[in-house]
């Protein structure tokens, strides 16, 4: 092998080392700034990353009303976790109190979180995010690397007036 072939293999190896093989999610690579603002195209904009104690951070948006439930209205909300600069996980959330206007709820939720998905792995949620969340189903899955869980937790709510079925849906990203 003369050197100057040396050379060029050398270069050809440096540069496929820095070339990653397989481009898998990672939330640790996610600037917080970045992780904050991934909804704000869709109404859940975040006052931006914070430390709330030693170490623990991250960032909420306002609930955002769904429907026009009155006095009982259904909403969404978007949550980052993380621990100094580094973000650990993504949590998008929809509280059902209305459930004449589930429907409506569900839609803005599915939107939500394939957006989040399609924003964190460069892909299409996968059709079983779509189906657990249409059947309210739990559901725990591994895309492009991050462990994805699909929760729904159910309760009474009692009022001076009525006895309501709530839940909420979560999505959770890390």
């Amino acid at each position: 092998m003369t050197l100057k072939t040396r050379r060029y293999f050398i270069l050809i190896l440096v540069f496929a080392l820095q070339v990653p093989l397989d481009a898998k999610a990672d939330l640790s690579r996610i600037h917080p700034s970045e992780a904050c603002q991934m909804l704000s195209g869709i109404g859940l904009s975040t006052l931006g990353w914070r430390t709330y104690y030693d170490n623990e951070s991250g960032c909420s948006s306002r609930l955002k009303s769904i429907g026009s439930g009155n006095p009982f209205k259904n909403s969404i909300s978007y949550y980052v976790d993380g621990n100094g600069q580094t973000v650990e996980q993504l949590r998008l959330i929809v509280s059902v109190l209305n459930a004449n206007e589930w429907e409506i709820a569900h839609a803005e939720f599915q939107n939500a979180a394939e957006t989040l998905i399609m924003k964190i792995t460069s892909r299409p949620a996968p059709a079983s995010i779509s189906r657990a969340i249409e059947s309210g189903i739990d559901l725990v899955t591994k895309i492009d690397g991050v462990f994805v869980e699909l929760t729904r937790k159910e309760w009474v709510m009692n009022t001076d007036w009525e006895s309501r079925r709530c839940y909420e849906i979560q999505l959770v990203i890390h």
